[in-house]
């Protein structure tokens, strides 16, 4: 049997994670072969690494959601994909196409999806399958490097375009300057929104001043200060009409209630697994809408790849390091200490 170098976490506890020869995976009659050229190192990943999920890992498991490459072999079933023909993929590696969630365009929330790296072998290999109805044709104007980065512009792009409202004069506060928390930032301003802070703490200062290039007009770092006295003298003072949490701690929840204005919206992307220990009566105070965001769908997908190809969004700056899938274990390390905004992984022989 073939086989691959793949990395792999192989038990459910923390550090039981390594390099590990596995099969080159079969596909089926609806299945392509994707040969991997980059992969996106996620903040989760290192989190699964050191088994601080919530939830256990099917393992062992090979890493990897985040990928783009080429075709390199294709089901019998599968039409209009060639081999060679550059791709990448949404996140959901099997869901049952049957329920009322896939039915109606929500496949991302049906209860037997299974996403790659988490509950299906992932990318951080030479090969990944991929069933033909997640796959994706990279525009003429889209790198293969650049396109390994999709995945977070999607979760940006659908929870600030179809999961909140943004109109020209308001202000979003996004809490979080990591990858997708630089994109919300960058999906506000492509919606019009005339005031937009960025909040990050203690270590972002270079993740701050990319905020700042990609759309924030004001870039505010909490341990030196509240941002609430300068998202409150924004505007008309009632505070911002969208504050997106990329974060996910009870800390950020407050501050996002805080910071919203009555009649306004919390959109919450990050995780926060622990108890908030707070009273959410703020939310009924000043008649606000929590809303929770998950993942992303086909359409997104699509319209993302238009935002790239026409250069509406640049995803180059995010990439600053660039390493052999055999140094895993410092990617992680960068993208933990907040040294590197976003690493991508190369397959090796």
């Amino acid at each position: 049997m073939a086989t691959m170098k793949a990395v792999v976490k192989y038990d459910n506890v923390a550090g039981a994670t390594a390099i590990k020869e596995m099969p080159i995976p079969e596909i089926g009659p609806r299945d392509v072969l994707v040969r991997t050229a980059y992969i996106g190192v996620c903040g989760t990943d290192p989190h699964m690494h050191m088994n601080l999920m919530s939830f256990p890992i099917n393992v062992p498991l090979i890493f990897g959601h985040e990928f783009a490459g080429t075709v390199e072999a294709v089901g019998q079933e599968v039409r209009g994909y060639s081999t060679g023909d550059r791709v990448t993929a949404e996140t959901h590696a099997d869901y049952c196409g049957e329920c009322a969630l896939c039915r109606s365009n929500q496949y991302h929330l049906c209860r037997d999806r299974k996403g790659y790296g988490f509950k299906s072998h992932g990318a951080f290999a030479k090969f990944v399958k991929v069933p033909a109805r997640i796959l994706h044709r990279l525009p003429e104007e889209v790198s293969l490097r650049e396109a390994a980065l999709t995945e977070p512009l999607c979760v940006a792009y659908k929870a600030v375009i179809r999961n909140s409202t943004v109109r020209p004069g308001d202000t979003v506060v996004v809490i979080g300057p990591g990858p997708i928390g630089v994109l919300c930032v960058k999906m506000a301003q492509l919606a019009g929104a005339s005031h937009i802070v960025s909040v990050g703490t203690s270590g972002d200062d270079t993740r701050l001043e990319l905020a700042r290039q990609y759309g924030a007009t004001d870039a505010l770092n909490s341990s030196e200060g509240d941002p609430l006295e300068t998202i409150l003298a924004l505007g008309d003072g009632y505070g911002a009409e969208l504050v997106v949490d990329t974060a996910g701690p009870a800390e950020t929840l407050a501050l996002s209630m805080k910071a919203v204005r009555p009649g306004g919206q919390i959109t919450k992307i990050g995780w926060g697994p622990a108890p908030i220990g707070m009273s959410l009566d703020p939310l009924i105070e000043k008649s606000v809408t929590l809303k929770g965001h998950f993942s992303h769908t086909w359409d997104v997908w699509e319209q993302c790849l238009t935002l790239l190809a026409t250069r509406q969004v640049d995803l180059g700056p995010l990439i600053t390091h660039e390493l052999p899938i055999d140094q895993w274990e410092r990617g992680f390390e960068l993208v933990e200490s907040k040294e590197a905004m976003k690493v991508v992984l190369t397959p090796t022989d």
